[in-house]
């Protein structure tokens, strides 16, 4: 069916390309706009693994209250996309968009949404995904739980939620403290900065309007305006 091959789309795309089978995909955002907040502290160079795998997270201001996240492998392949801090039950989250598409894709494609749960930051950043594994035998016994759709991707299967965000939030709450929910926590270092970089970091992490105030004459920062999807109704369902 047309809607399976876009909904594959939203599992194998950007970060959740890169760690397939690890991360749990959503056709909706896990927050409203009256759950975001945003830390300073986030911004920078942030890496993770061994030297030949090693992974490294940038992120970099964007706009007002978003982050815009570039990943990057020990292969040099990367992926850029828009992050969202929220708040929800006193715990902080980040929701991953991602919007990649292919100029010669034969089908639309729905961007996704990845929840990321943040344990921690300071001199490190621990963060938990919610775990895909126990997600889908969740489903397998109780497919009431949340609604979701599977897709066939060659070979294999995959579990994509079609939840609203109402939904999400309210299956996210019910699962704060259920341990087996959450990945172990992915645990990254500051990447030491040159002193340009360091510069440039500062310059990222001001308000859009003193950045404009930095560069005169540059003209308005380049940020194209956030717009949620609609999702058809029988897909939602």
């Amino acid at each position: 069916m047309k809607i399976n091959r876009i909904l594959a789309t939203v599992a194998l795309t950007g970060l959740a390309l890169a760690l397939t089978g690890c991360i749990v995909t959503s056709v909706y955002p896990f927050y409203f706009e009256k759950d975001v907040a945003f830390d300073p502290a986030l911004l920078g160079d942030w890496t993770k693994g061994a030297p030949a795998r090693e992974e490294h997270w940038k992120f970099e201001r964007y706009g007002e209250t978003a982050y815009l996240l570039t990943y990057t492998t020990g292969s040099d392949k990367s992926s850029v996309m828009q992050a969202r801090l929220f708040k929800l039950r006193g715990q902080t989250f980040l929701d991953l968009f991602v919007s990649e598409r292919s100029d010669d894709s034969l089908f639309p494609t729905i961007p996704s949404h990845l929840l990321l749960r943040i344990v921690k930051t300071g001199p490190t950043l621990t963060m938990a995904a919610l775990n895909y594994e126990w997600l889908e035998e969740l489903v397998k016994k109780n497919p009431k739980a949340i609604r979701h759709h599977v897709v066939q991707i060659g070979k294999d299967k995959r579990l994509v939620l079609t939840a609203d965000t109402r939904e999400l939030q309210k299956f996210v709450i019910k699962h704060l403290k259920t341990e087996a929910a959450w990945k172990e926590g992915w645990e990254f270092t500051r990447a030491a900065l040159s002193k340009g970089r360091r510069l440039e970091s500062d310059f990222l992490s001001m308000q859009p309007e003193k950045r404009r105030a930095g560069r005169p004459g540059q003209g308005e920062e380049v940020a194209p305006a956030y717009k949620h999807w609609t999702i058809p109704g029988n897909l939602a369902r």
